[in-house]
């Protein structure tokens, strides 16, 4: 851990030293995209850490938003349970009314509107082991649409790829056009443990975000697009999930 630590932090003080650097890519990936194009990274999906034992997550100096986690489908008792969410919670595209699309955050604290005549949140259920996603009528009555995650499936994600995380950030420009950033700071830290994101999430600070959309063009225009379904966390809260690894940590 420490020599992946290290290594890392070797990468992004050359990176550092650089000053402004130009864009890879155009778009809301660009700021960590450039950023893993610079220490020879490419873009992938797979669910291990992106620089040996540690994650990377890439931030520009003003966002204030959530911090992105993992994306996890559910694993429950429904075998399709994109499907299954389409069929019951179904809600029109802005552009097409006739596709249907699921863009909605849940935690446990509140209740998310779903169309005019459902309310739903989220359930930890310690006795059952698995986070559930609960959805209610216009009377209050609990819709069973069977869309839960396991504990041990969730477990496995998350010590699996955030054991160790680290948070870079980096002012950013437009010259012509073009975007540039400057990568200045980065942060180590180390997940506290899997009790402590089930706290999290049963008191609403870590939030479940459905992206089910619909291709917009090309030959697969009209149909589903699942974009992922996102564990995210407020940037000003990452201290209750994981504790900072300190430089005298780092040269043990």
């Amino acid at each position: 851990m420490i020599q992946d630590i290290e290594k890392l932090r070797k990468n992004f003080e050359r990176i550092k030293n650089m000053g402004w650097v130009r864009e890879t890519k155009k778009g809301n990936l660009s700021i960590g995209a450039t950023f893993e194009a610079l220490i020879g990274k490419e873009r992938d999906e797979l669910p291990i850490p992106d620089f040996g034992c540690v994650e990377i997550k890439t931030m520009n100096d003003n966002s204030k938003t959530r911090l992105h986690l993992f994306n996890l489908k559910p694993d429950g008792d429904c075998k399709f349970p994109i499907k299954r969410i389409l069929e019951c919670l179904v809600c029109p595209d802005k552009d097409n009314k006739e596709c249907r699309v699921f863009y909605r955050s849940f935690n446990s604290k509140k209740i998310t509107k779903i169309g005019k005549f459902k309310d739903g949140k989220i359930f930890v259920n310690r006795e059952n082991e698995k986070i559930e996603l609960l959805v209610y009528n216009e009377k209050c009555k609990n819709i069973n649409i069977n869309v839960s995650w396991s504990f041990s499936w969730i477990e496995k994600r998350l010590m699996q790829k955030l054991r160790y995380l680290a948070i870079i950030r980096a002012a950013a420009k437009i010259v012509n056009g073009i975007g540039y950033y400057h990568y200045h700071k980065i942060n180590f830290y180390k997940l506290k443990d899997f009790d402590t994101f089930l706290f999290l999430i049963e008191n609403g600070i870590i939030e479940i975000t459905f992206k089910i959309g619909v291709f917009k063009k090309g030959r697969r225009k009209g149909e589903v697009h699942d974009h992922g379904t996102d564990f995210s966390i407020n940037i000003d809260n990452i201290d209750l999930l994981y504790d900072e690894i300190s430089n005298k940590e780092m040269v043990k």
